[in-house]
């Protein structure tokens, strides 16, 4: 039998891509799709017809069901569509974005033959490109099992949760999509997903080492206003977001209570020192670093967390620690 899979669709004005991810979905080979279209306009906001559309094609289309969103986020939407799920298998697709339609074929091969709790893919963009995001996507497709994923969660999101096919039950056992702070849905989603590992045992993820998902770039992108004060998407929204998950495994009150040496430099120093207090992460110092200049060591049983947001910077760090600070007691953040 062909293994039967629930796609996730949240829908927020996408009339004018909707109808080729919709297309992508229903026309994955080898497996047996429903489509669940989570249409969710903000309260009191306006439609710009992408619910009219779903409407109409789900007549036409028996394997598409439309649901209304609470209008309260990504997170929250994908809730709406996980509480109908009936399939041991979901994944999910955003309105603006393509994959091939060998897509879920290949991650369900790669997931059975792994015995893994889900499975991602390597992503490329499209559209309004950009060299920055170049340079994100190298190092995130790069980042092809558990324990890599696991160890740069707090550098950035280690994969797209988009680009996967997941077991029902991991999505629901971390909670669910919904973030639990004013951060993005997506960073929430991997630190929750890490976390069991420490708190409850490892739900063991990988990645397909080619390109399965396309991430459409646009200048209106969310990821686009990291610099907006107030956005979720800030730095120092991603920041808060990375100090509570840490401050909930090693924090004063955490799952494994021990200080943390920070390392940094300038701005980033300060606004990380300020996180980790707020969140309730024990310091044991923090030290401006660059390179050329020679590490400190951290404190017995303190773990050292460096943060910078240069691949290369925290590459000559590590060669620099290198036998001097075991894997286990340093961590990279950005």
């Amino acid at each position: 039998m062909l293994p039967r899979i629930d796609i996730l669709l949240p829908v927020r004005n996408a009339r004018r891509t909707l109808p080729s991810a919709l297309a992508d979905a229903l026309g994955q080979r080898g497996v047996v799709v429903r489509v669940l279209a989570v249409v969710d306009t903000e309260p009191g906001g306006q439609d710009d017809g992408s619910l009219a559309w779903l409407n109409a094609a789900s007549r036409r289309e028996p394997r598409l069901l439309v649901i209304p969103g609470p209008g309260h986020g990504a997170g929250a939407a994908l809730d709406a569509g996980l509480a109908a799920v009936e399939t041991p298998l979901l994944s999910h697709i955003e309105a603006d974005d393509r994959c091939p339609s060998d897509r879920l074929q290949r991650l369900h091969a790669e997931l059975t033959a792994g015995a893994l709790a889900a499975v991602t893919s390597r992503t490329g963009q499209f559209g309004a490109r950009t060299p920055g995001m170049r340079r994100y996507l190298h190092w995130q497709n790069a980042l092809l099992d558990h324990a890599a994923m696991a160890r740069e969660r707090f550098v950035e999101i280690p994969a797209m949760h988009q680009s996967g096919l997941y077991r029902t039950d991991a999505v629901r056992a971390i909670g669910g999509y919904a973030p639990r702070g004013e951060w993005p849905a997506d960073i929430d989603f991997w630190m929750r997903w890490f976390e069991h590992d420490a708190l409850r045992g490892p739900l063991p993820v990988g990645k397909v080492p080619r390109v399965l998902y396309r991430w459409r770039q646009h200048a209106g992108q969310v990821t686009r206003s990291r610099e907006r004060s107030g956005s979720a998407h800030s730095l120092d929204a991603l920041r808060a977001c990375k100090a509570h998950y840490l401050a909930r495994l090693h924090g004063r009150k955490g799952a494994a209570p021990r200080p943390v040496l920070l390392l940094s430099t300038g701005a980033t120093l300060e606004r990380w020192q300020q996180a980790l207090r707020a969140a309730g992460v024990e310091l044991a110092g923090a030290s401006a670093w660059a390179p050329g200049r020679p590490p400190p060591s951290p404190p017995r049983d303190a773990l050292l967390l460096a943060a910078y947001g240069m691949a290369g910077v925290r590459a000559r760090l590590a060669a620099a620690l290198d036998g001097v600070v075991s894997r286990e007691d340093l961590l990279f953040a950005a």
